[in-house]
């Protein structure tokens, strides 16, 4: 009796379980965007690998874009381009791209971001 107890107890300590070995996840509501742009952020985000599960609800604002992530601490050792903000698809894109940039910082999707410009004016975003 004493050995079946004993082996339940360094089983346990030994082998951690696999919650305590997977990253924790979160599902959260990212930010507030124009309308339609929710969804094309959210599906871009799923694409580069940064998110999961992104789902959109209409507000009297905009759309509230919802994903399910894992928060980083560091930040990566490259960037990941998320997506481009086009000038003829956003009235503002450099205020999209910074606004987006920013809700990430602060929700810990990722840990700094940058807003490159590219031709007549898009804005991309990329992250680490």
């Amino acid at each position: 009796m004493r050995s079946i107890v004993l082996a339940g107890i360094i089983g346990s300590v030994l082998l951690p379980s696999a919650a305590q070995a997977a990253p924790c996840t979160v599902t959260d509501d990212l930010g507030t965007y124009g309308f339609g742009r929710a969804a094309a952020i959210g599906a871009a985000g799923e694409a580069a690998g940064l998110w999961s599960a992104p789902t959109t609800h209409q507000g009297v604002a905009g759309e509230d874009l919802v994903i399910t992530y894992t928060p980083r601490s560091t930040a990566s050792a490259t960037e990941t381009m998320v997506y481009t903000a086009l000038y003829n698809q956003v009235s503002n894109p450099q205020a999209e791209c910074a606004r987006v940039g920013a809700d990430g910082v602060a929700k810990q999707v990722w840990v700094s971001y940058r807003c490159r410009t590219g031709v007549a004016p898009n804005y991309t975003l990329l992250v680490r």
